[in-house]
């Protein structure tokens, strides 16, 4: 009986130190797999941490800032301007990062806030999941609940504006809950996955894998599933696209692609190149064309 008590025991603490030690292995793993990401970022990483849009106005022009949590341990931040208006239009910013790094006040993000809501916009923003935790379908399914928030707090639709992986999440958002949304401007988004292993990026290539989990020689039903430009249908809010033609992380064909199938369907849409813009290039760019561009997308949201 003592005999049997022991092995049990020994059992016991030998399953205990195994999940211990796989706990510290996927620890390092992660933490390694994150170094390596950010070493291979780094000139992505630079544009968004020291970007800044050459329209930005260039000082804190939030009237207030609201904070909910909106789901469980998600919480979602309200900029106002400094004119509010109760009929004011509000955009849902979605941020970049390969849908596994950035956040919602990361300095170029901050630059759009402060741009939108000087030319009187509402905007809302939330800091989503990471990919390779919680894999694509939880990333949308917080923007679709951020998205029913903000329809039910201010009784209108809401505008979705993303930012790369961002704008990707908007369009398969606005695909989906296309009731709730006024609009949609998306800014150098993969609208085709696919495309991603068309570029040169190792970092877009890596992060779309750690979201998707799946190579696309092994499964390419997942990524065509998760491709925007296959989830067009007739009601497709009106959309903005906007790509610069030297982009070396997201093809700029893939917006060009996303731009004809919305045409296919009648859906209202409209594209701007950027001849000489790379990925991100609004915060380095000060040139005519950039702001020409954003001064347009202003246009876009205020119609």
């Amino acid at each position: 009986m003592q005999t049997a008590k022991n092995n049990s025991a020994k059992k016991f603490i030998l399953k205990i130190s195994l999940i211990v030690i796989a706990s510290i292995l996927g620890f390092w793993n992660s933490l390694v797999t994150l170094v390596v990401l950010l070493i291979l970022n780094v000139p992505i990483i630079r544009k968004t941490v020291f970007g800044k849009l050459p329209t930005d106005p260039g000082f804190k022009r939030f009237a207030r800032l609201e904070s909910y949590e909106y789901i469980p341990g998600r919480f979602i931040d309200i900029y106002y301007p400094a004119e509010y208006k109760q009929a004011q239009k509000v955009i849902m910013f979605a941020h970049g990062g390969g849908w596994i790094s950035g956040y919602k006040k990361q300095p170029n993000n901050m630059s759009w806030y402060r741009f939108l809501t000087s030319r009187g916009f509402i905007v809302a923003t939330i800091q989503y999941s990471r990919g390779y935790k919680a894999g694509i379908e939880i990333l949308i399914s917080e923007l679709e609940k951020a998205i029913l928030f903000l329809n039910q707090k201010f009784r209108i639709k809401i505008s979705l504006m993303g930012l790369s992986a961002g704008g990707h999440l908007a369009l398969l958002t606005a695909s989906r809950k296309y009731q709730l949304v006024g609009k949609v401007v998306s800014y150098y988004a993969p609208a085709d996955l696919l495309d991603i292993w068309e570029a040169p990026s190792i970092f877009a290539r890596i992060a779309t894998l750690a979201t998707l989990k799946r190579l696309p020689d092994k499964d390419r039903a997942i990524y065509e599933k998760y491709s925007p430009v296959n989830n067009v249908h007739d009601n497709f809010p009106p959309t903005l696209l906007v790509h610069g033609l030297k982009d070396d992380v997201v093809p700029y064909v893939s917006s060009v692609k996303m731009f004809k199938k919305l045409r296919e369907t009648r859906a209202p849409a409209r594209l701007l190149l950027h001849p000489l813009g790379g990925h991100g290039f609004e915060f380095v760019q000060k040139d005519p064309r950039t702001v020409e561009i954003l001064i347009k997308t202003i246009e876009f949201l205020g119609e």
